[in-house]
């Protein structure tokens, strides 16, 4: 029972390290790779060993039965001396029979004289608990027919295997705890830096997201790894910030009309409530940062859900003049103070999101509205590029500087001529718009200046479009 105990309890400690240590899978598969080799090979040496052995064995034999039969064919007697000499020099047993297979003479009295029948040829048999490698030749004699047989035991070539047997044994266990040390240490070695890099990663937090990985001095899949988790960083610590500067901006326009409501409630409990001047006064911008909080939380809520990919596509096919016909009419009831022009092809069949599209063209077109002097115009167009559908909203309004294009699509993000109680916005229209294009694997180009106007061209795929038949 203890002895199961410990068993069981090792192969649980080898479950744990193979599951959870990569130093130990590393140095286990090391180990099984050189026990496999040392295996092989010491099989191999030990097959060639003994091989060599049993042949060597068998030609001594043949080399002596034929210095036997040539030293018989010279005397008509058995020359007994010589065979005995050789009998004991080879430590080989020499036996002669007659034609009727009864012995006639031995080197060995109290040796076996059985007769084997394995003419010219010899072979190993088993003589007990020993191995005998015997030669069994016919020949010619004083005019009579004899049997020469040869055996000899392999008691010295079986201690040799056996030794060599032990050897490779012992070597090769003394090669595997080499490696699995080697293996161990070196194992560990390799794998400093992705403990370097686990204790590097544990201590980033909120406070130090800026922390990187060290990638001095590697190169190798090591390093790979590294640079991903650093680019990794780099894109949590944007959005981090992004969502910090998100969280920000939203207070920061929100407390705005708060606190105009505030003001203008605070402003009727003091005096409001019998100044019909100041009561009339107070609804109407009651009501207005109502309208405008409502609208910074709408657009809120579609951006939450637009990062979140809870927004899909509700893709139909339509014609695309419909859509820039519809722009047009609707921009002219609610603006009378610009010129509103629209230019469509009437064979074009779009396929998209219809709601959401609109959307984002009358997000461009509120801007031109909003950037653009009165009686200024705002053309909305529509035409085919290499199969592609572009949606252009020019107008010759104020423009946009240069060095703010690259920034107008970002949340929140307002040049310094827009912040003006004339034209409002939270700069989140467009961030919305782009947002929706991005979602019809569209892109947008901005092409503006200062006080000649801008032209937004969205451009949607080819898929997306249809000729009409």
């Amino acid at each position: 029972m203890l002895f199961k105990k410990m068993l069981s309890a090792l192969g649980n400690e080898f479950k744990k390290l193979f599951r959870f240590s990569l130093t130990f899978k590393i140095t286990f598969v090391y180990a099984v790779i050189v026990s496999f080799i040392l295996l092989l090979s010491s099989t191999s040496i030990l097959v060639g060993f003994h091989f060599f052995l049993m042949h060597n064995a068998k030609e001594n034999v043949i080399k002596n039965s034929d210095i036997i039969i040539d030293y018989m064919g010279k005397d008509s007697e058995i020359p007994e001396s010589k065979i005995l000499e050789i009998s004991n020099y080879e430590d080989t047993t020499v036996t002669i029979f007659d034609r009727n297979k009864k012995p006639v003479y031995s080197s060995n009295n109290g040796a076996d004289t059985s007769f084997y029948s394995s003419l010219n040829s010899p072979s190993i048999i088993k003589q007990g608990e020993k191995d005998i490698v015997l030669l069994n030749n016919e020949i010619s004699f004083a005019s009579d027919t004899l049997y020469l047989q040869l055996s000899k035991e392999l008691t010295y070539e079986n201690i040799l295997i056996y030794a060599l047997f032990v050897i490779l044994v012992v070597s090769s266990i003394i090669g595997i705890i080499i490696t699995v040390v080697i293996g161990f240490k070196q194992s560990k070695r390799m794998l400093l830096p992705i403990r370097d890099m686990t204790e590097t990663v544990k201590a980033i937090t909120v406070e130090n997201l800026d922390t990187r990985l060290d990638i001095k001095g590697a190169y190798d899949e090591l390093r790979d790894l590294a640079v991903t988790f650093n680019k990794m960083f780099d894109r949590i610590q944007s959005s981090y910030e992004k969502q910090n500067q998100f969280v920000s901006d939203a207070s920061h326009e929100l407390r705005t009309p708060i606190s105009v409501i505030q003001g203008y409630i605070n402003l009727l409990d003091r005096w409001g409530k019998s100044d019909k001047e100041i009561l009339d006064e107070s609804i109407v911008a009651i009501k207005g940062e109502s309208e405008a909080m409502k609208d910074l939380i709408e657009k809120l809520l579609f951006l939450a859900r637009s990062d979140k990919r809870l927004l899909s596509l509700q893709r139909e096919d339509f014609h695309i003049n419909e859509l820039i016909d519809e722009a047009v009419y609707e921009t002219k009831l609610i603006d009378p103070n610009h010129e509103i022009l629209g230019d469509a092809p009437e064979n074009v069949i779009i396929n998209a999101d219809r709601k959401l599209l609109k959307q984002a063209i009358r997000i461009f077109v509120d801007n031109s509205v909003k950037f653009t002097p009165k009686d200024g115009t705002i053309k909305i167009k529509a035409y085919l590029q290499k199969r592609e559908v572009v949606i252009t909203v020019e107008d010759n309004g104020i423009g946009i500087p240069k060095e703010d294009i690259k920034n107008i699509f970002n949340r929140f993000y307002r040049s310094d001529k827009s912040r003006t109680k004339e034209t409002g916005g939270y700069g989140l229209g467009l961030s919305i718009a782009k947002f929706i294009i991005d979602e019809h694997e569209g892109y947008i180009k901005v092409e503006s200046q200062v006080n000649l106007g801008t032209k937004i061209k969205i451009f949607l795929p080819k898929n997306s479009v249809n000729f009409k038949k």
